[in-house]
């Protein structure tokens, strides 16, 4: 009598026989997917890898047309002709025919697009305010280098261009560009021949390289260089791709994917059947990994919508209040990797009031991000009442302890100012002491620090006042700034955030907080960002006169 570990042992067999077969019969009936799915895969990745080397020379090729331009430019610099509008351009538009290009263009120091090949073009674009692909070159602004773009949509004009541009050295930059005939006309001899010695899947498959009109300039059998390409049809899996305007195909023999399936077959099988064998033991590796995944995942997914949050809830916009000349305003935020709920706001509580802040909630992840929402919210529609500011930062903290289950709360401090006197008032919420400016002394304000909002309620905060003089600043920010620390664990410091400000002095008011994020960023030494580096600066310039 068969005994029941016996059966078991059977049916276990019979279970990997049964698995066996059908894993055979399932490669056979798949096999043709996978193997277009693997000889398109080659596909991509030698495209990805031929539009590397083709950029690389058409960069080249197009950054030399900006050189030489940059060089004819000093000359034209001279001229009494080139602040006019007209005859610059006209002489820039001769200088773009003679070097094979569609457009030149000048941009200042600002980033104001002061002179261009396109007459229209003079003065439309300021590269500093309008972003995406036009401000990426805002790089060249404060750097000596070179910066190209692979062909996309003109930001004024929607056309297909390919441009680059280079420093200029007494203060902006020059740019060219180019449609894709252009840049075909320019690079062609840079890419001739360049995919002579390009296989895929063993001697067969080939990259080929051609111009707009299909004539054949690059290929692994140099005989077909300058023949008429035709497409190799249902014999071959075979892509085409546009890369900086020359059509690029790569193609692969399916005979030769053919072969290579009648060699997989054996292996495909022996896999499936060690696949059932290694099942049972792996099944809880698997588990235990996807499960530590899914955790990861979802952690990621919260760390992302709390970002999200975050960033939704800061102005990026400077400056704020262009036509307001009494103040200037600027701020900015550096994330660390584990987001907290830093921000800062500014806005109108009156006709000749702003109120300006910083604040810093408990706790990081989506629920700092969220109470960051609600205590934004609180003060700013408690300020938006007319209030005195005290008073403004009481109802606050009432709204924020209202319903706090989680015990949450936040620190911040406030600041009104009357733009018509400069005189400020000032409320702190159990936050750091910001640094003043008057007469170009720099000294930390020391204003006592009052009860974190949201911890209890029926605090009375008080306010204190100070007067700005045309010139003078306060200076806001979070404890990730002097909290950072370096690799022996010594903060960067109240001492160390002064004497760098202090060193500053009178430089740009914009360009404040990202000097300060460097200093920080320096003393860190490569040690990881540990809070957010959170700030705003105001700079008082008096009332306008009328």
């Amino acid at each position: 009598m068969m005994t029941s570990s016996k059966k078991l042992v059977l049916r276990l067999v019979g279970a990997v026989a049964v698995a066996f077969c059908a894993s055979m019969a399932l490669t056979w009936a798949l096999h043709d997917r996978i193997t277009s799915h693997e000889a398109h895969r080659l596909i991509q990745n030698a495209f990805r890898d031929v539009e590397k080397m083709i950029r690389e020379r058409v960069d080249r090729r197009m950054v030399r047309q900006a050189m030489v331009a940059r060089d004819h430019l000093r000359e034209m610099r001279l001229q009494p002709w080139w602040n006019d509008p007209d005859e610059s351009s006209r002489r820039l538009r001769a200088l773009a025919d003679e070097l094979s290009v569609d457009e030149i263009c000048v941009v200042d120091a600002n980033g104001m697009l002061t002179h261009s090949a396109r007459r229209e073009e003079v003065m439309a674009l300021n590269f500093m305010t309008c972003g995406g692909q036009a401000g990426e070159f805002t790089t060249l602004l404060d750097s000596k280098t070179e910066f190209t773009q692979p062909l996309m949509p003109n930001s004024l004009r929607g056309e297909m261009v390919k441009y680059v541009g280079v420093w200029i050295p007494e203060g902006g930059f020059l740019q060219v560009g180019g449609q894709a005939e252009c840049v075909r006309r320019l690079s062609r001899t840079a890419v001739t021949g360049l995919s002579h010695d390009w296989h895929l899947s063993g001697d067969a498959g080939f990259i080929a390289i051609t111009t707009g009109i299909g004539t054949i300039i690059s290929h692994p059998d140099m005989s077909q260089e300058g023949s008429q390409w035709r497409d190799p049809g249902d014999e071959s899996y075979w892509e085409r791709r546009d890369i900086e305007g020359f059509p690029v195909y790569a193609v692969i023999p399916k005979r030769m994917a053919i072969v290579e399936r009648r060699l997989l077959v054996g292996t495909s099988a022996f896999l499936n059947g060690m696949a059932l064998v290694l099942a049972a033991f792996l099944v809880g590796i698997v588990i235990a990994g996807y499960v530590r995944s899914q955790l990861r995942r979802q952690r990621a997914k919260e760390l992302q919508m709390a970002s999200d949050i975050q960033e939704s809830a800061i102005p990026r916009v400077f400056p704020p209040f262009p036509d307001v000349r009494e103040v200037d305003i600027w701020g900015d935020m550096k994330t660390a990797k584990e987001v907290g709920g830093d921000f800062y706001d500014f806005y109108f509580t009156g006709p000749r009031k702003i109120v300006f802040l910083v604040a810093d909630v408990s706790g990081k992840g989506v629920p700092a991000a969220l109470f960051m929402m609600r205590a934004k919210t609180a003060i700013k529609s408690a300020a938006q009442t007319g209030k005195d500011l005290a008073e403004v930062v009481n109802d606050a903290n009432e709204q924020l302890c209202d319903g706090n289950g989680a015990c949450m709360f936040v620190t911040a401090f406030l600041c009104e100012i009357d733009l018509d006197t400069g005189v400020v008032k000032c409320v702190n919420a159990g936050h750091n002491p910001p640094i003043v400016r008057r007469g170009g002394k720099f000294e930390y304000l020391r204003v006592r620090a009052g009860m974190v909002l949201g911890a209890m309620s029926g605090i009375k905060y008080s306010a204190v006042e100070l007067k700005l003089e045309p010139g003078d600043e306060i200076y806001l920010y979070t404890d990730g700034v002097t909290e950072q620390p370096d690799r022996n664990n010594k903060m960067f410091g109240e001492d160390g955030l002064l004497a760098m400000i202090e060193k500053y002095g009178d430089g740009p008011l914009e360009s404040l907080p990202k000097a300060v994020v460097d200093a920080v960023m320096a003393h860190a030494d490569g040690v990881e960002q540990a809070d957010d580096c959170t700030q705003i600066v105001v700079r008082y310039n008096g009332k306008a006169k009328e």
